[in-house]
Formats: C-alpha cells, sequence, structure tokens
C-alpha cells in the first residue's frame, strides 16, 4: 500500500510541476534577419535562462509566476518582453549597445567607443587578476599588444620597465606615464649597494623597485593603455612616452554594504637556471686543465679539476688558529673534511629557498544617491628564493565621493603604501671577494662537488666564512645574512576634487592632487678579515698555511632618507552639446600646475666601524660623511581638447598644450604641441550591408609630443665639501680639508640654449567585428620621429669640464600592432575565447650630429665584459643602428667565413671594436584562451619574443670559472676549432683546450639570442552556485593558478632569462644579465568571497 501511495504521490508532484511551469520557444534575429547566435535569454527575477543555437532558436522552461523574459547580446539593446498565451516568442534584436560602448581615455574621460580617434587598449580588474599577479605591471604581460614590460631580475620587488612603441629618447627615459584616478605617478625607482648599476657603474648594487609597483592590483577597476598622440599630447612633457590610466574602483549605491575578500597563496621555485656540467670537479688539472698529471687544488673557485671518480678528497680549508698557522692532527697532518669526488645533485638549486606569497584583501563599498565610499585594505608578503630576501606591503584604498545636489559634487581619493623591505646585491661586477659581491655571483662560480646545503653554517671551523672552498670566494650564505639592505618606503597618492554643473551642458572641477613618497635606505656591511693561499694536492698539503688578512672588509653603514613631493593642480570645464540633430560636441579646456620637489640626506661611515656589528655613523673609525641633495621642479600647462562627432559614426578631433618648464631657458620656457585624429564607421551609416561586418572603424591621426630638460643643465653648479680623490678605504682627499671649507665645478657646463625633446608620431587603424562580433580585430600602423635629442656630450678635459648638454639627435620608430580575439563557441554552458596579438617595432637612430661625439655614436652603458682577454664590450646608440647597440671585441673571420685563431689556437679577437647587433626584437607576440565551462573557468597566456640580443654575464661567469655545460666541449680534450685558418690563412691544425679557449673568447661570445616563449599564466576557478539567501554570500569562487610554467629560449642559451635584463631597474641600460637573481616559477590557489 505504502509503494503504491508513493507512486501516485510522485505521479501527483510531476503533474503539478508541469502546470507550474511552461515551455516557451523561439528564434532570436537581427533587423536583417539573420540569427544572433548565444544571445542570453532569461526569465526575468531567477537564474532560469538558456542561449540561442547556432540558427538562433532557444527554448526554456520558464517557471510559474513570471511573465518576463530578458534578452541580451553584446551588440545589441537588451530587451524585455510580456510572456502572452502563446507558447511560441519570437524576438528581433536592435543595434546600439555596441555603439555607446565606453572607453576611459584620456584625463580619465569616459567616451563612446565609436568616437575614441586614437589607439588604445583595455585590461579589465578580471583579466589582470586572473592569477594574482605581485604588481599591475608584471600583471600588464603579455595583456597588451606593443608593449614592452620586463623586470630587472628574479628578486623580491625589482624594478619594471614599460615601453610603448619602442624607444623615443637617447637619455631621458623611455618608461610609461602611469596615472592613477588622474594623478600622474612618480615612478622612480630606489637602489643601494655598492653602485647604482647604471649609468655605466658597474659596481653591485640593490634594486629596491620602482614606485609603480606599489600600486595594489585589487583595488583597480580597469587599466587603459593609450598609444596615440592624440592621447598622450594632453598629459604634457611627462606623457611623451605613452600614458598607462589606471582606474581604482568606487563605491556604488546600494542598500547595504558589499563586503569582498580575496585571499591567496603561492609557492615560488627557482626556473632558469643555468646549465651546469658535473663532470669535472675543483681546482686546477696539471697543465691548466689540458689531461694527465695529479689534482692539484689551489683552493680556486675553479671547476677545472679532474674528471669525477668518486674517490674521497677534501674540499674544505684546514682549521687555523689565532696565529693563522694550521692547525696539525697528532701525526703532523692536516684535518680536512672528505667526500666522494662527484656532483651533488641538484646543487645550484639546492642554494635556492622555496619563496612564497600571500596576498589578503578586505573591502567594504557601498552608498546612497547622495554619498558612496569604498574602504580596502590589502597585505601582501613576499619572501624571495634568495635566502633574507623579503618584501612586506601594506595597501590602504579609500574612494568617498558625495552628491551635494544636482550641481555640486566632490570626490577624495587616497592609496596609501606601505613597503619594507629587505634585498640583496644584484649585477654589477661578477667576481670579487667583498662583502658587497652578488651572492648569484658566488654560485655561479661554485663547481658542482661543493654541497651547498653542507655550506649553510659559516662558522664551521672548516668551511667557515674565512676559508669556504676557495681563496677568491666568500661563503654567500655569510653574505645574505651579514649584509643587512633594507628599505621603507611611504607612498601616498591622493586627489580631492570639485565639481560644478551650472547646466547639463557645462562642467566645471578643480582638483589638488599630490604623490607623496618617503624612502629611507639602510645598508650594512660587515667587519671580518680571511685569509688565502691554501693549495694541497690529493689531500698533502702543498704550500702551508695562509697568508693573514690577505682579505677583509672594514665594515660599513650606510643610510639615506629620501622625500619626494609632487603636487598638481588642475582646473578644467567641460562643455557637450548637441548640434543640431546629427552632430554632437564635446570641448575641454583645462589648467595644470606641477610642482616637484626632492630632498635626499645621506650618512656613511669612513675607513671602517670601529665596533664590528655596531652599525651606526658614530661608529665610525673616521670622520663619517655626509651629503645632502635637493631639487626643485616647476611646469605650468594649459590645454585644450575638442571633439565633433556626426551621427554617431564621424568624429574630429583636435588637441592642444602649450607648456612652461623651469628646466628651459627663461626666454624659451615655452613649448607647443598639438594633434589631430579623425574615425569613421561605415557599419552605422544608414542600412548598408557590409556581409560579415557588423562593425568597422577606421581611424588615424598625427600629433607631437614634448619632453622637457633634466634638471640643472641650463647652468654650472659647484659642490660643495666634494670628495676630491677616492682610492678607497686607503686613501681619500675631500673637504673640509685640515677645518677648511671647499667647493668644486661640477663636471658639466651649463647650456642656456637647450630645447625640448620632440616627438611627432602618425597613426592610421581599424577596429572590426566580423559574424555579430565573434571576430574582433584591430590593427594600427604607426611611425615616430623624435628629434632634439638632449644628451650629456663629453668635452674635452682642456675646457675644465667633463660634458656639456646638447640638442644632438635624432631617432625614428615605425612598426605595426594587430590584436584579435575570436569566439568559436558560445552556449549556455560552454564558451571558449581565443586572443592574440602580433607587434612589430623597427626603431633606428637617424642623427647624432654632434662634432665631439666620435663616430657619430653615444654610449649608453660601458664595460660589460670584465677581462682584457676577451676584449671590450659596451652599449652604444650610433646613427643608422637601432638603439641598443652592442659594440665590442668580435671573431675574426677570413673572405670565405672562416674562424681566424692566433699562435695558441684561439680564436682571433678582432682588431677593432664592431657593431655586434642590438636588443630590440624583431617581433612581440601573444596567444591567450579562455574556456568557461558550467561553473569552472580556465585561462591561459602565452607570450614571446623572437630575435635580438642580450648580454649575459652569467655565461661569462660560468665559463670562465669551467662550471658551465659548455665547457665540456671535446670532454675537454685537446681540440681544434672547427673551421678555422691561421693569422696566414693557412689551414689552422694548432690544437687547444677548454681552458684556454674560454679563456680567450672575443666579447661577442657572451651576447645570446633573446628569443623566448612563456607560458605565462594558468589558471582554474570554480565559481559556485549563488549562496544568497542561504549563508550571506552573494558569490565565491576558489581556484588554482601558475604563472611563468613554462620557458622556451633559443637553444644557444643555456643560461639566463632573456627577459630578466635592466641594469638599475627602470633605466635604458636594457639587455644585460649580470649574474642576477633567476626567474622564479609561482603555484598558488585563492580564494574570493563576496557578501
Amino acid at each position: 500500500m505504502k509503494k503504491v501511495l508513493f507512486v501516485f504521490l510522485s505521479l501527483f508532484c510531476i503533474l503539478a510541476s508541469a502546470q507550474a511551469q511552461r515551455m516557451v520557444k523561439g528564434t532570436v534575429t537581427d533587423k536583417k534577419g539573420d540569427p544572433v547566435i548565444g544571445a542570453n535569454i532569461v526569465a526575468k527575477g531567477t537564474n532560469v535562462g538558456t542561449v540561442t543555437d547556432i540558427n538562433g532558436s532557444y527554448s526554456l522552461n520558464v517557471p510559474a509566476g513570471v511573465s518576463t523574459l530578458v534578452v541580451s547580446y553584446t551588440g545589441y539593446n537588451t530587451q524585455e518582453l510580456t510572456l502572452g498565451v502563446s507558447n511560441l516568442l519570437d524576438v528581433s534584436m536592435d543595434e546600439g549597445v555596441l555603439l555607446t560602448e565606453t572607453v576611459i581615455t584620456a584625463l580619465g574621460v569616459k567616451r563612446n567607443k565609436s568616437d575614441v580617434v586614437y589607439a588604445n587598449q583595455s585590461v579589465s580588474s578580471e583579466d589582470l587578476n586572473s592569477s594574482a599577479s605581485r604588481s599591475v605591471l608584471n600583471a600588464l604581460q603579455g595583456k597588451v599588444a606593443g608593449v614592452k614590460i620586463g623586470q630587472a631580475s628574479g628578486a623580491v620587488g625589482a624594478s619594471t620597465r614599460v615601453v610603448l612603441r619602442g624607444e623615443t629618447s637617447l637619455t631621458q627615459g623611455n618608461n610609461a606615464l602611469i596615472v592613477v584616478d588622474g594623478v600622474p605617478v612618480n615612478n622612480s625607482a630606489t637602489s643601494g649597494g655598492g653602485g647604482t648599476g647604471k649609468d655605466g657603474d658597474r659596481d653591485n648594487y640593490v634594486d629596491f623597485g620602482n614606485r609603480g609597483n606599489d600600486i595594489n592590483p585589487d583595488d583597480i577597476e580597469n587599466v587603459t593603455v593609450l598609444k596615440g598622440p592624440a592621447a598622450t599630447t594632453l598629459y604634457g612633457s611627462r606623457g611623451g612616452s605613452g600614458v598607462i590610466l589606471i582606474t581604482t574602483k568606487a563605491g556604488r549605491k546600494s542598500e547595504k554594504p558589499n563586503i569582498s575578500f580575496n585571499s591567496s597563496y603561492s609557492a615560488e621555485h627557482v626556473l632558469l637556471l643555468y646549465k651546469y656540467q658535473e663532470q669535472y670537479g675543483s681546482g686546477y688539472e696539471s697543465c691548466n686543465g689540458c689531461g694527465g698529471g695529479i689534482n692539484i687544488f689551489m683552493g680556486e673557485n675553479f671547476a677545472w679539476g679532474s674528471k669525477f671518480d668518486g674517490r674521497l678528497i677534501p674540499w674544505t680549508a684546514a682549521p687555523f688558529d689565532e696565529n693563522h698557522e694550521l692547525i696539525p692532527l697528532s701525526n703532523g697532518k692536516i684535518e680536512q673534511l672528505v667526500r666522494p669526488y662527484s656532483a651533488v645533485k641538484d646543487n645550484v638549486k639546492n642554494f635556492f629557498e622555496i619563496g612564497q606569497t600571500i596576498r589578503n584583501n578586505f573591502s567594504i563599498s557601498g552608498g546612497s544617491d547622495k554619498f558612496t565610499y569604498l574602504l580596502s585594505y590589502t597585505n601582501f608578503s613576499n619572501k624571495g628564493i634568495v635566502l633574507n630576501t623579503e618584501l612586506n606591503k601594506h595597501n590602504i584604498q579609500l574612494n568617498v565621493g558625495a552628491q551635494f545636489s544636482d550641481k555640486w559634487r566632490s570626490d577624495f581619493k587616497m592609496n596609501y603604501s606601505k613597503i619594507n623591505q629587505r634585498g640583496a646585491t644584484e649585477g654589477g661586477y661578477p667576481f670579487g671577494y667583498s662583502a658587497g659581491t652578488p651572492a648569484m655571483a658566488f654560485v655561479t662560480q661554485t663547481p658542482s662537488n661543493i654541497p651547498f646545503n653542507e655550506l649553510r653554517d659559516y662558522n664551521s671551523p672548516y668551511h667557515d666564512f674565512k676559508g669556504f672552498y676557495g681563496q677568491y670566494s666568500i661563503n654567500p650564505y655569510y653574505i645574505l645574512d651579514n649584509q643587512d639592505l633594507r628599505n621603507s618606503v611611504d607612498n601616498v597618492i591622493s586627489s580631492a576634487s570639485l565639481t560644478y554643473k551650472p547646466a547639463p551642458k557645462w562642467s566645471f572641477t578643480g582638483r589638488i592632487s599630490t604623490n607623496f613618497i618617503t624612502s629611507s635606505v639602510t645598508e650594512k656591511g660587515p667587519k671580518f678579515a680571511y685569509h688565502t693561499a691554501f693549495t694541497w694536492a690529493d689531500g698533502e698539503l702543498v704550500d702551508g698555511g695562509r697568508t693573514p688578512e690577505s682579505v677583509f672588509s672594514l665594515g660599513s653603514y650606510k643610510e639615506s632618507s629620501t622625500r619626494i613631493t609632487d603636487l598638481i593642480y588642475d582646473a578644467f570645464g567641460n562643455y557637450a552639446t548637441g548640434l543640431g540633430k546629427d552632430f554632437k560636441l564635446s570641448s575641454t579646456l583645462g589648467l595644470n600646475s606641477i610642482d616637484q620637489s626632492f630632498r635626499q640626506v645621506s650618512g656613511s661611515t669612513v675607513g671602517g666601524l670601529v665596533i664590528p656589528g655596531f652599525y651606526d655613523l658614530s661608529n665610525s673609525t673616521e670622520q663619517a660623511r655626509a651629503t645632502r641633495k635637493t631639487t626643485q621642479y616647476r611646469l605650468y600647462g594649459i590645454y585644450f581638447n575638442n571633439s565633433l562627432s556626426f551621427r554617431d559614426y564621424a568624429t574630429f578631433e583636435y588637441s592642444a598644450r602649450q607648456d612652461y618648464s623651469s628646466t628651459l631657458p627663461v626666454d624659451n620656457r615655452g613649448f607647443f604641441y598639438q594633434a589631430v585624429g579623425f574615425s569613421f564607421v561605415p557599419t552605422s551609416v544608414g542600412d548598408w550591408s557590409f556581409g560579415p561586418f557588423n562593425y568597422l572603424k577606421l581611424r588615424g591621426g598625427i600629433g607631437s609630443a614634448g619632453k622637457d630638460a633634466p634638471l640643472y643643465r641650463l647652468n654650472t653648479y659647484y659642490n660643495l665639501n666634494p670628495l676630491l680623490l677616492d682610492l678607497g678605504d686607503d686613501f681619500q682627499v675631500r673637504f673640509p680639508f685640515n677645518e677648511q671649507t671647499g667647493a668644486q665645478k661640477g663636471q658639466s657646463i651649463g647650456n642656456p640654449s637647450l630645447k625640448p625633446e620632440l616627438s611627432i608620431t602618425s597613426e592610421v587603424g581599424a577596429d572590426i567585428g566580423l559574424f555579430k562580433d565573434r571576430v574582433e580585430l584591430n590593427a594600427t600602423i604607426y611611425k615616430i620621429n623624435s628629434k632634439n635629442q638632449i644628451v650629456d656630450v663629453n668635452i674635452p678635459w682642456s675646457s675644465g669640464f667633463a660634458f656639456v648638454p646638447a640638442n644632438i639627435g635624432k631617432m625614428e620608430n615605425k612598426g605595426i600592432e594587430i590584436g584579435a580575439t575570436i569566439t568559436p563557441v558560445h552556449t549556455r554552458n560552454f564558451s571558449w575565447k581565443i586572443n592574440g596579438s602580433w607587434s612589430k617595432n623597427k626603431n633606428k637612430v637617424i642623427e647624432i650630429n654632434d662634432p665631439n661625439i666620435d663616430g657619430e655614436e653615444l654610449t649608453i652603458y660601458t664595460g660589460l665584459v670584465h677581462f682584457t682577454g676577451h676584449g671590450s664590450l659596451n652599449l652604444v646608440a650610433v646613427e643608422g643602428q637601432p638603439f641598443g647597440t652592442f659594440k665590442g671585441t668580435g671573431f675574426t673571420y677570413d673572405d670565405q667565413g672562416r674562424i681566424v685563431v692566433n699562435a695558441s689556437g684561439n680564436p682571433q679577437k678582432s682588431a677593432e671594436l664592431e657593431y655586434l647587433g642590438n636588443y630590440q626584437p624583431n617581433f612581440l607576440y601573444t596567444i591567450g584562451t579562455e574556456f568557461k565551462f558550467w561553473n569552472f573557468t580556465l585561462n591561459a597566456l602565452l607570450d614571446g619574443k623572437d630575435g635580438g640580443l642580450f648580454y649575459s654575464g652569467t655565461k661569462l661567469s660560468t665559463e670562465f670559472n669551467g662550471t658551465a655545460s659548455t665547457t665540456l666541449i671535446n670532454d675537454r680534450k685537446a681540440f681544434v676549432v672547427d673551421n678555422s685558418v691561421t693569422l696566414k690563412g693557412d689551414v689552422n691544425t694548432k690544437e687547444t683546450n677548454a681552458y684556454s679557449y674560454f679563456r680567450g673568447l672575443p666579447a661577442s661570445a657572451y651576447l645570446l639570442d633573446a628569443s623566448y616563449l612563456k607560458f605565462r599564466e594558468l589558471s582554474l576557478f570554480y565559481n559556485f552556485p549563488s549562496f544568497k539567501g542561504k549563508n550571506g554570500f552573494s558569490s565565491l569562487s576558489i581556484g588554482v593558478f601558475a604563472k611563468n610554467l613554462k620557458f622556451w629560449v633559443a637553444k644557444e642559451n643555456t643560461f639566463a632569462d632573456p627577459e630578466v635584463g635592466g641594469v638599475g631597474g627602470a633605466s635604458d641600460a636594457v639587455g644585460i644579465e649580470t649574474t642576477t637573481t633567476p626567474t622564479s616559477r609561482s603555484i598558488g590557489a585563492e580564494l574570493r568571497v563576496r557578501f
């Protein structure tokens, strides 16, 4: 009986359900009767919906009580249709949404997509944060066509360089301007250590990053990259290299506060390491590696020893007493640690830590018709892959808006960042044994039989930092523990504005903005001494004890405090109106003022520390040195923009700006630049049919952008109490001298006739939509001519000066950018999107027209190769060549292309320095895809570069020391250089060996193909169905992600990441890799919750 009752009840429920809902069917078409594929049909007020199939057909079970269907699709007006008696409902959609789609343009103004006359590209918050990037600049990698984004190294917080459409300035910097909510950001870089790492300073430095990386990606609503001249003209001289426009999130009207929480964790592992050899070990074999004899271990950091054979041999120094004498055993022999003479598995990889990144973001937002607010807090913690390197960052974002009446509105926006960072020395000179030498430089010199894991205890009497394993190396763990390099930054970006709208067509805005930065750098160098000159053969001591204190550091302490204040004042008015029924006019007239002040106070000990480990200026052996630097800069500008549109398909735009800069001569401080652009949308004209085209916009423009002169180049200045002669801690001549204050003329003589740099850009392009936007294409062709390049020109010392600033150069960029988005499949439960880009920029230095420059070239960076045996290698700009050309010694070839060798059988270096190539790529490309299946979303992104060269200091270091796999040439047996001839032209039969060969290669041997393809991002997220009304969640998603999943590089490059290269972070000395921290792979998970 119960079973029968159950069957009847089940049948009743099914019938009741059938009566409670109805099946509605139909087709969705456009005005031409063509099916609209993938249109969304939703029962209003529910989550019940479907999408149209390939024929535009749909069917939907409509719940009881629902009387309206909502039909929507990108490019068409959304419609709400009332259900009647019939269950058949066909829909005809009107185009319109596409024409009113808005984009963020110059000055943060929202414009209709069809009205924009210049190339731009936007990245949404969702795309930006698809894999929890560390910074907004890194998050943009591979997501914008024609943009080169490179990080100086794989260290935590390393500087990032962003260049749009190639370099346009020889010496003024080429980083794009970053603008956050209308505030231009001071993107200066901070460095420490022995040198700056730029402008030819090869000393070792620590990169504390640039301030553009302080911006929190979680707080960003949208990023728009402005490339065209009509866009950048309005930003004045600071926007001459393009603009990255960042719009942060803001509060919106809501019934209750909107609360969100994001949390992510990722682990980082070293990824791209040099390929090291695991067949030969420490020291020298007799005959300097040419085979035979016993293994002589000279305490060298070399891997030119004999082949591994597994026998037990000593690998450390011996203990010694306070008198620097070795401590013998009872039998008179010395005691050393021994281990099998064989390679340690994953030895170099073992040196690196497992890094980690943790980010937690909390925000609350809401508002009403009169008031909106958003408050966000983010805590970001990044532990590096190198021991004791870390970065901790706190971000607070506050956006408040008040609508006092229909006419008055006020907005306040603030982004505060607090950064505490500890770094390690990077790059610079790859050899040496001071406390400032980069740990990575020592790693590249370490033979594979020296176990890194056992060196962590540098207090051991066998492998303490004093002995380590070689006389030219310090235990890297000692450096990383005792060399303390820190930076603390406070960065405030804020603005307050008041807008008055006296009438619907008019608005007037006044805004005051500030970017206030303080930075405090402290550098602690340990005081130590260690002793060299120990040598043994097969375990027997050969030459006795060590040389007392042959290598030492007196200790040091430095501190510097920097304060940068940018005050920006804006006042602008907007007028927008219709002219008749066909025309629309929008005009802006504005005033802009920038006041920038820079103040830096620094102090450092002289002659070392009196008390080891006490780091204070008062602990200086001699009088501590103090310096103070202050600069001020001011710029006034007036700008105008006018846009005239006809029937939403033709737009003409004109922009102009006049700037007055304090860095230009009094009689010629003003400079004017302007831009004109047009766009035409033929698909919006009447009922014209364009076949598969549903959207086509043609655009073009020409315009100019200026850059004023660097600070203090007009006059000659004096330095008070200068350092006249510096021979290190041994001997210095400086003022005050005998209690007498002194002054010294600066090395630069002023030039009161400087002109601003000027770039003129022309471009044409098209934006295309095909098959109802299933295919979207955009393409731009451009040309940029830059002139009046400002360069510090070397002049004869007989003039009393070293150089003079002058306008001497011209440069050209020509290129093409292509982007595409394809949606092959779009159904209710599955969609697939493919996007990609391809860009090519051809750069050339047209002219360097100064008689003081020999050979019509300009040196950008010098001294890349550090051994006379290889010759020299510099980075230069030269007429007729691309910016960033390498010049140095190359191989010598005969007229048949054969290598010429010298009397030793090694390649003969060229007698003169040659132009060896440049770092400019042939082209850049990206490809990405997105899959959505039910509640899953999968994203993947690859990007790459073809061509160009980069210098590898890792290759130089590892081949010099014998640790690179390339040194296994002919199994280190004697060989004859392939296809070689003698200096007389005879066929070469002279043998050489690996040791000799790699010590005499020309500088060009250390230039590598910079091509790469990177699996940049991969993420998979699951979006849980709405829990609203059950547990308070409005959305919940969880996912996993990976960054830098896989790299593919040129076959010859077994040494370093070609993208990680740039001495000094944001400087223009790129294409240079100097034993910096390698790139890492990140794998992590993220939780996103909305309440």
